[in-house]
């Protein structure tokens, strides 16, 4: 008897582009999946410029440097999954979507969150690095109450994927018109003192900052003792998705449709002033289908 073969997945590489233009592909995919036109994709992305982006709801006033990230020559977008501020600077960005009911993951977002870590950590494995999937531990500071942490990969989480005590990598997920996106961010390398340039941490001292930063996130660079490629990277971790998941990756294209919503996205959100730094109950009027 023949064995069953694995799914086929679409796998997209896109490289560098800009934040406005990453967030609005991303979208995109997801609403043509939720009407059945695509299929389960897999998509890996860097950013240029580097840029910061915005959890949904996630103010601007008090959680990033406006003047520093203008000074920097960083980006701001907003982003359609919730969670906090992100940096995107030396990172491989990953995308996972497909429709919401799809057999090779749990119904419940938890669920499907702890399936796609475990394709994450099939990577690092692939890297030596001893990645783990733990719930957060809580500390002593105020670095990691949300009032005065923007930040993503401080801000604790249900499960977070770390190597010794120190977090690697930060996911979001949404779920809308059936389809499910996740999207993360896997450190190549990391920079604490242009971090703390970027984000807002009230009432705390930069050295303070740094420190804490410094003890509480690592990265692949960091872990594997030199600089990783990009594109080696980006090879490793789709070993891992087809791993993990047991599917097969083809390499594939943006549809017509996809491409020409991803316009549409631009024009209405991403390249939108009032998109990336208006308040929630605009955001509510912009998106009024997100869940």
């Amino acid at each position: 008897m023949e064995e069953d073969k694995p799914p086929k997945w679409r796998l997209l590489t896109t490289g560098f582009l800009n934040a406005f233009e990453n967030m609005a592909i991303d979208e995109a995919i997801l609403t043509v999946c939720g009407q059945g036109k695509s299929p389960p994709t897999i998509r890996f992305y860097g950013w240029k410029p580097h840029a910061v982006s915005l959890g949904y709801s996630q103010q601007v006033e008090g959680a990033i440097n406006l003047q520093a990230c203008d000074r920097l020559g960083i980006d701001i977008v907003r982003r359609t999954t919730g969670g906090r501020a992100v940096l995107h600077e030396e990172e491989l960005t990953y995308s996972l979507i497909c429709p919401s009911n799809n057999p090779l993951f749990p119904s419940s977002i938890l669920g499907a969150y702890r399936k796609i870590s475990s394709c994450l950590i099939e990577g690092f494995k692939r890297l030596h690095i001893n990645a783990q999937l733990v719930i957060p531990r809580k500390t002593s500071n105020g670095l990691s109450k949300r009032k005065v942490n923007p930040s993503c990969f401080l801000s604790p989480s249900w499960y977070e994927i770390m190597i010794d005590g120190k977090k690697i990598c930060g996911s979001a997920q949404r779920r809308v018109g059936g389809a499910l996106l996740q999207h993360g961010s896997i450190l190549i390398g990391f920079d604490a003192q242009k971090l703390s340039q970027i984000m807002v941490f009230k009432g705390l001292k930069r050295e303070v900052v740094v420190d804490y930063l410094t003890g509480n996130i690592t990265s692949v660079n960091d872990q594997v003792g030199k600089d990783i490629d990009f594109f080696e990277l980006q090879g490793i971790f789709i070993e891992g998705f087809q791993e993990g998941l047991g599917i097969e990756l083809r390499k594939g294209e943006l549809s017509h449709q996809e491409h020409q919503l991803k316009e549409q996205y631009l024009k209405e959100r991403y390249l939108n002033p009032e998109w990336n730094f208006g308040m929630p109950g605009l955001l509510r009027r912009l998106a009024p289908n997100r869940v």
